[in-house]
């Protein structure tokens, strides 16, 4: 089974790509027209974001993950082809999606088998690996003032007809500390790639939550 052995091979994208998630909240970014927009990720991820909010061009994507090697001190593995938040700053939500090689190659039934034949043992493997690297991540963020709240949690679900392994937490906004945003963070394994998407928004900001839902919802990854 994979356990622990799969969580590191397959799930290990955490660290510098979850604090982008993180410090993307205060880079500025341009609005786009009214209305829902569809957007496409490399033909593998597409979703439907509210037109008035902003995405992030190539200079900023880059800029955020420089900074969050800076912030934590952990080399991140990529840049984030897709980077969309609400507007205006400051965000209330925010969408990332990343498109990762993933060697040798893990399919959707792969993955369907394992959880079928060991779902604790796939899940405790991933949530033993997050909290081997989550660490170094919050030790970098609260030197920003930001927190982890409450603990964290792993499971196993379908986003845009796909199975996706699910990482959540929950930490203080980097605009207010008494402010608690939650993010999940879905592992979408599909052969040669892996879809990372990362979806945050604003606890108890019930806009936020429904305009969250509705992007979640739009989903379709192939």
């Amino acid at each position: 089974m994979w356990g622990r052995e799969m969580s590191f091979r397959y799930g290990v994208a955490f660290g510098a790509a979850l604090v982008c998630s993180l410090v993307a909240w205060n880079q500025a970014t341009n609005a786009q027209p009214a209305g829902y927009t569809t957007l496409n990720v490399k033909n593998r991820v597409q979703l439907e974001v509210p037109g008035t909010w902003s995405i992030s061009d190539a200079e900023q994507r880059l800029r955020v993950k420089e900074l969050a090697e800076q912030q934590t001190g952990i080399a991140a593995t990529h840049m984030a082809a897709l980077s969309v938040q609400s507007y205006p700053a400051p965000s209330r939500v925010i969408v990332r999606v990343s498109i990762t090689p993933v060697d040798p190659p893990v399919s959707q039934a792969e993955l369907q088998r394992e959880l079928e034949a060991d779902r604790r043992g796939v899940l405790n493997g991933l949530a033993e690996a997050w909290r081997e690297m989550a660490p170094t991540m919050w030790t970098g963020m609260e030197k920003q003032g930001i927190s982890e709240v409450g603990q964290s949690s792993v499971t196993a679900e379908m986003l845009g007809g796909q199975l996706a392994l699910v990482i959540r937490y929950a930490r203080t906004s980097t605009v207010d500390p008494l402010e608690v945003v939650r993010v999940s963070q879905y592992h979408v394994l599909l052969g040669s790639e892996k879809a990372l998407i990362t979806l945050s928004y604003v606890d108890g900001d019930q806009a936020a939550r429904d305009a969250h839902d509705r992007v979640k919802k739009s989903f379709m990854i192939r």
